[in-house]
């Protein structure tokens, strides 16, 4: 008997036991009646599946997918607004790629080297501009993402690259300062950090940016810094703080090899398993991924109200599906609950919670977009319902209100059935 084949014996005779248990054996019990599970049988659920996917389809490795888990992996390592100061909170959306990043100059260095991951995130202090319009067509490097646009705004991006040895990780990082700097190099200024000697930067005197570029092991990380005043103390200040946050985070996380990479597991903790799943096989890539507290605040655009009701309540890893949901583990149950009401304090536009699901409620959008909306895990949709089961919060989100809340109810049945399967 194949492994799916066991699966589905596992889970048909799991099933028989559990419908029982919903359904009760028909007899008299003696006792005061306490809360206990509804029968999930009875939500409506629409179309989705309420089985874990694992029970649906077999995770087959492959390089491409094993360097989607890898990146994602490496976004757990990459510091968070707060890791730096406080007031940075606004983020670009984060993208496991150096194309508009690393200046166009300098990306013969990352093939020469043979760059094998990276991850990129941006943040500031300011929300970006309404009107900001962001021209990629030229292949540009923009670090700032828009944010160089607003004079009154702090940035920062950074950039860590894996490559396969200590020695192209550190020529990469030569080579990406060397090549940027060879761009202007009649008006760029060599510049150091007193505390780390061995990064390579400049800037341009007069202008309130500056760039620098170290490794470590076998990791390269780049960091762009801008201030609203062309004050190289202030932004080497800044550079030397960013660094100092990044480099323990590294530490902490070892670097893989390519054979690593392919044999990565799908979903370790049982995270992806118990997000509603659509699909009929696994996806993985930036929109499916399992991801620490840190990595889920790369791809919210305001981390400031986040950052305290995942600490506050121990949310520990994040999980999203394609078209599916996002899913939160906390502490406990307790904290769950404490984490589903906060989380419903951030949304305005309350509407009608899906039937018969406990715990969970539902809220509108008139003007469905990423920046206005961001809470949700598919922020382009006009409905997003919010439930928690026993550790777990989820989130789901829908074109119309009844597939969202049949999202919801499909997402609570799944929840439930993944604790006895």
């Amino acid at each position: 008997m194949n492994k799916i084949n066991r699966r589905r014996a596992v889970f048909a005779a799991t099933a028989v036991s559990f419908s029982l248990v919903l359904a009760g054996c028909g007899g008299t019990v003696s006792g005061s009646p306490a809360a206990g599970e509804i029968d999930i049988r009875n939500l409506a659920i629409g179309n989705y599946p309420t089985t874990p996917l694992d029970f649906r389809a077999s995770y087959d490795h492959s390089s491409r997918d094993g360097s989607a888990i890898a990146v994602a992996r490496l976004g757990d390592a990459v510091v968070s607004g707060a890791d730096v100061d406080p007031s940075f909170s606004y983020t670009a959306l984060s993208r496991p790629e150096t194309g508009f990043v690393i200046a166009k100059a300098a990306r013969p260095v990352l093939d020469d080297n043979h760059l094998m991951l990276a991850y990129s995130t941006t943040v500031s202090d300011r929300s970006r501009l309404e009107i900001l319009y962001i021209d990629h067509s030229s292949g540009n490097s923009s670090p700032f993402e828009g944010w160089e646009n607003d004079p009154a705004a702090t940035t920062f991006n950074v950039t860590v690259m894996q490559f396969p040895d200590e020695q192209q990780a550190r020529a990469a990082a030569e080579g990406i300062d060397s090549a940027d700097f060879a761009v202007a190099a009649a008006d760029n200024v060599p510049v150091s950090l007193d505390r780390y000697p061995a990064a390579k930067g400049h800037w341009r005197p007069g202008i309130p940016t500056m760039s620098t570029t170290l490794s470590r092991g076998r990791y390269a990380i780049n960091v762009s810094v801008r201030t609203p005043t062309a004050e190289i103390d202030g932004l080497k200040a800044l550079a030397t703080k960013i660094i100092d946050a990044q480099l323990p985070l590294l530490d902490k996380t070892p670097p893989l090899t390519a054979r690593e990479i392919l044999y990565l597991d799908y979903d370790p903790e049982g995270m992806l398993r118990r997000t509603l799943h659509p699909a009929d096989y696994p996806r993985p890539g930036q929109d499916e991924a399992v991801r620490t507290a840190r990595g889920y605040l790369h791809t919210v655009d305001n981390q400031g109200p986040w950052k305290p009701l995942l600490d506050d309540n121990g949310v520990d890893l994040t999980a999203t599906t394609v078209k599916g949901a996002l899913l939160f583990r906390a502490r406990d149950a307790k904290a769950a609950a404490s984490l589903w009401t906060g989380i419903n304090g951030l949304i305005q536009g309350a509407t009608d919670a899906p039937p018969g699901v406990p715990g969970a409620t539902c809220a509108e959008n008139p003007s469905p977009n990423r920046t206005s909306f961001s809470q949700a895990w598919n922020a382009t949709d006009r409905y997003v319902c919010t439930l928690h089961y026993d550790r777990y919060v989820a989130r789901v989100a829908g074109a119309q209100l009844m597939d969202a809340q049949q999202r919801a109810a499909a997402q609570y049945a799944l929840l439930a059935k993944a604790q006895y399967l």
